[in-house]
């Protein structure tokens, strides 16, 4: 009986408890809504390829205040609309690769600290990118730019034209890509919004379709050290190229040009260090001074140009105001992939400057005009971190070296010797001649045969023949009457 309030305890409490209401479970975090879709880690969030067709609004944003996010990833989703992200410290947001057609003005407003900014390969066009969508606009309060935005991407995309006033407010940016985009004309408006940024310092607009570059483009463009001008559809080098007084670095890659004369405007880029001409299929010289006067240049590529057969030993040769013959000291040069025959040994004043080189691929002739790259070139190429070159070096002429590397003749020390031109005729000339001469059977025989056809046509046979049916009808007569 001593333990009956002891029970009678025990059960009062079971019962208060088994009487008490649910307890409530705890709230998500709001931040929980893109984590839970994306990576959240180290102050990144990776939203990229996860088919997302919604954008993020912005209590979803918000929720991520406290994490410190300084860059986003939302390229390879499927979005058409692009929202305002709240007031995060992003430094770089990328959303290349959506689908996106439409820009809201102010979209980026809250963006404050935004360096880097990616919005390739959508579907943007002309009238999705105005003045009112690049800067930071609140209600109320006069526009201000973004001071901390120093790339740009809109590459890829569906831009015909720029509008003016559209970089107004970022001032401070330093590289532009517009390739990709079907510009094919830079007209006076798109100058306009180019001259806004003057501390543009790289811009890539290769693959335009540009077929011309308008005098007084790059005229404020001062502090330009960059500029891809490949994949567009120039048929010579821009003369508005001088204009550019403090290029670095230059790729004029994929272009259909057939021939670089005499004193192109490259040759005004006194400061030019790097220069790319290489895959254009149409090209088959480059003449002697095309490339004179770049006193800086270190890194040459000229790659790739199945065409080109003419390289003048004197194309990168100028004199100075004493008469001095001079050559820029270059450090790498590339002339691989080409159609040449030769490396002529007055190309450059000094061959063992070169620390990286490539010769390879072209069909050389290995006789005794090319000894001098047996003596002197091969031992500087072995001397680079290329040296494996001379394996790639083959000779195509005269059939006693036909598929020789120049390493294995410089290893066997032979003497390339001088061969008549008549010895120097390979199996693909012999072909040709016979090609030809087929050709030429055919444009002198196709005439005849073909007046024979319009003679048959029109009855002249027949008649010949009748008249001479009938001449033969009259001897047969004249016999017959002898008799």
């Amino acid at each position: 009986m001593t333990q009956l309030p002891i029970c009678t305890e025990t059960a009062t409490e079971l019962t208060t408890v088994t009487t008490t209401e649910a307890v409530p479970l705890p709230a998500i975090p709001v931040s929980d809504v893109i984590c839970n879709e994306c990576n959240c880690s180290g102050g990144v969030v990776d939203c990229s390829n996860r088919e997302l067709r919604k954008p993020f609004d912005a209590d979803d944003w918000n929720g991520l205040k406290d994490m410190d996010i300084t860059e986003v990833d939302l390229s390879r989703n499927l979005f058409i609309l692009l929202t305002q992200i709240s007031e995060l410290p992003i430094k770089k947001l990328n959303v290349s690769n959506c689908e996106i057609e439409i820009l809201p003005d102010g979209v980026f407003s809250n963006l404050k600290e935004i360096v880097s900014l990616d919005l390739s390969r959508n579907k943007i066009s002309f009238s999705a990118v105005g003045k009112h969508v690049f800067g930071i606009f609140h209600e109320g309060q006069k526009p201000q730019p973004f001071l901390k935005l120093r790339y740009l991407s809109l590459a890829h995309n569906d831009i015909h034209s720029l509008s003016q006033d559209m970089f107004l407010f970022m001032p401070h940016v330093t590289t532009l890509d517009l390739s990709g985009n079907p510009l094919a004309i830079i007209d006076q408006i798109t100058m306009s919004a180019l001259a806004d940024l003057t501390r543009l310092r790289e811009l890539r607009i290769s693959e335009c379709d540009l077929e011309s570059l308008p005098e007084g483009l790059l005229r404020r463009q001062r502090r330009l050290q960059r500029l891809d001008l490949s994949g567009n559809r120039f048929t010579s080098i821009p003369a508005v190229l001088t204009e550019a007084v403090n290029l670095l670095y230059l790729n004029f890659d994929r272009n259909p040009i057939q021939a670089l004369p005499k004193n192109t405007a490259i040759s005004n880029l006194t400061r030019l260090q790097e220069l790319h001409l290489c895959r254009h299929s149409s090209l088959r010289s480059i003449s002697a001074g095309a490339l004179a006067g770049l006193e800086s240049l270190v890194v040459l590529h000229i790659r790739y140009n199945p065409r080109l057969t003419v390289i003048d030993p004197g194309f990168l040769e100028w004199e100075d105001d004493l008469g001095i013959e001079r050559w820029p000291l270059l450090e790498e040069l590339y002339l691989n992939n080409n159609n040449l025959s030769e490396i002529n040994p007055k190309m450059l004043g000094h061959w063992d400057q070169l620390v990286k080189v490539d010769f390879s691929a072209n069909p050389y002739l290995c006789d005794c005009t090319n000894q001098w790259m047996m003596d002197v070139l091969v031992p500087i190429i072995m001397t680079t971190v290329t040296n494996t070159t001379t394996n790639k070096m083959i000779c195509r002429r005269p059939d006693d070296y036909r598929g020789y590397t120049f390493a294995q003749l410089y290893e066997s020390r032979k003497d390339l010797v001088c061969l008549s031109s008549e010895n120097l005729t390979d199996g693909s000339t012999t072909e040709t001649a016979v090609l030809y001469g087929i050709m030429i059977g055919i444009l002198v025989t196709f005439p005849i045969v073909l007046i024979l056809v319009i003679l048959w046509k029109k009855g002249y046979f027949a008649r010949c023949r009748k008249k001479m049916n009938t001449k033969q009808h009259y001897f047969d007569d004249e016999e017959t009457d002898a008799f």
